[in-house]
């Protein structure tokens, strides 16, 4: 994988979305996945039907969804869509899914916390 479109560290796949769907760019192991794109657009379509009384639509920034040898961070900004496949378990445990808010304006602030670099 490019050393240039490398987002975060032990990063081993990236894909990054239009607003719509629209694969613009990918790489390493999401290389051209249009199969995990439109998975993830239903995630996050999904996550937009969720109950305003239960969760706000605008809280959340990031979706993680981990496994035992890699995790997803999914994060949006600037009306595009980051992927990023990580190797490692966030968290030691087998797959969940999990989102992240904050009170802050940026959907990716979260990227500090993991040192990521957006060209």
């Amino acid at each position: 994988m490019d050393k240039e479109r490398s987002i975060v560290p032990n990063q081993i796949g990236y894909l990054v979305l239009k607003d719509d769907g629209a694969v613009l760019e990918s790489g390493g192991e999401l290389k051209n996945d249009e199969r995990s794109a439109n998975v993830i657009m239903g995630l996050l379509n999904l996550t937009e039907s969720i109950d305003e009384s239960f969760m706000a639509n605008s809280s959340c920034e990031r979706i993680t969804i981990d496994y035992e040898e890699y995790y997803y961070s999914i994060c949006m900004s600037n009306r595009r869509i980051y992927i990023v496949k990580i190797s490692g378990s966030q968290n030691g445990s087998n797959t969940t899914a999990t989102t992240s808010s904050s009170s802050s304006n940026s959907v990716y602030n979260d990227a500090s916390d993991t040192g990521a670099v957006l060209a």
